[in-house]
């Protein structure tokens, strides 16, 4: 187990790179493909609540071929790099199960001092062996900023059409129960500071009693797992909405993980921006998307309309710049979903995103 100095933790070097998405984003096959690289370590999803609880049995056992969750994989455990940080009683060192979602939307200036010096930890592990952290993770869209200014690093934020996304989350269910990608959209609506009348309209009045993660979750599945899927998708649009929002003016490079799998001059383009901001070069040519999930679930419109009037969103959603991408993304989100709706055999979209590959362009 490594734990660093607070001596070292002053001057780490090599700053760490960081790869921000939602989940179902694709940050799986991303960070895969960083993990493939001589001289890293690839850290899978290090704000997960399973961490508090691992064990080197849990480790060899959690595999892509394992999970159902249609990853990518070589049959190397997703958390393998988290072996030699694991603490006598269990779980990793310095982890908290509250830093999965509690600290969800974490403002810049908020000092959280065990999340810092975890972090820290995680960075000189690595580099005791001469090697680049690389930190992949679907729940720290709403903290990047507050990562950003302890930890400097290269932001990297992946971006996914809305309606697949959620659609991916859908088609995973075990009827009548939701999954576990919905279930934490409930808990982090349920909670958000400043949006509980919204909150509460879009989840028909859910509100946990607080307690333990597990605890919330389990009572989001007893109270919402029946809920229509108009009701699921809400939730998760709310989610990502104020996600994006909120990561994307932080960002050193955004990637359209959508663009990614079939536009093969974008990712040329994306792999040397890669390249030029953080000096790594992830190979992306063998990225392949999906067929879409045929999508007459829900009225995509309507529903993204409910949304954003509930949380007011509209003003900043017309604002220039950064808003356009999350508007792009939500109107090819309802064409594409009623193009798979005829066709679910689809290979490629029709259209093209005008999302810009870095944060400056």
């Amino acid at each position: 187990m490594l734990i660093p100095s607070p001596a070292r933790v002053a001057t780490t070097p090599r700053p760490p790179v960081f790869i921000h998405s939602g989940w179902r984003c694709s940050s799986t096959y991303v960070w895969g493909r960083f993990r493939a690289l001589a001289g890293v370590r690839a850290y899978y999803e290090p704000w997960h609540e399973q961490l508090a609880e691992l064990t080197p049995a849990r480790i060899a056992k959690a595999t892509p071929e394992r999970s159902g969750l249609r990853h990518p994989g070589d049959g190397k455990p997703y958390l393998a790099e988290f072996a030699d940080l694991l603490a006598e009683d269990g779980g990793v060192a310095g982890y908290r199960r509250r830093f999965a979602l509690d600290a969800y939307f974490l403002d810049p200036d908020q000092e959280d001092p065990e999340q810092q010096a975890y972090i820290d930890t995680l960075g000189w592990a690595a580099h005791a062996r001469g090697e680049r952290p690389i930190l992949a993770c679907c729940r720290t869209l709403g903290r990047i900023g507050w990562l950003k200014r302890r930890f400097d690093g290269f932001h990297i934020v992946l971006i996914r059409d809305p309606v697949q996304q959620w659609l991916s989350f859908y088609s995973l269910r075990r009827r009548p129960r939701p999954t576990y990608f919905e279930l934490c959209q409930y808990v982090i609506l349920s909670e958000l500071s400043g949006h509980e009348t919204a909150a509460a309209r879009l989840l028909d009045g859910f509100t946990p009693t607080g307690g333990a993660l597990s605890k919330r979750i389990a009572q989001a599945r007893r109270r919402l797992k029946r809920a229509s899927p108009q009701r699921s998708f809400a939730a998760f649009l709310a989610v990502y909405l104020l996600s994006y929002l909120r990561a994307l003016p932080e960002a050193d490079l955004v990637i359209d993980v959508d663009r990614l799998a079939w536009d093969e001059d974008y990712v040329r383009r994306t792999e040397a921006a890669i390249e030029a901001g953080c000096g790594l070069r992830p190979d992306f040519s063998d990225c392949r998307a999906p067929a879409p999930h045929p999508a007459d679930l829900v009225a995509w419109g309507k529903t993204a309309a409910r949304v954003v009037a509930a949380l007011r969103l509209g003003p900043r959603l017309v604002e220039p710049g950064w808003p356009t991408i999350v508007r792009a993304k939500l109107w090819t989100g309802g064409a594409r979903a009623l193009a798979a709706s005829r066709s679910a055999s689809q290979a490629k979209p029709a259209w093209r995103s005008p999302l810009t590959l870095s944060a400056a362009g």
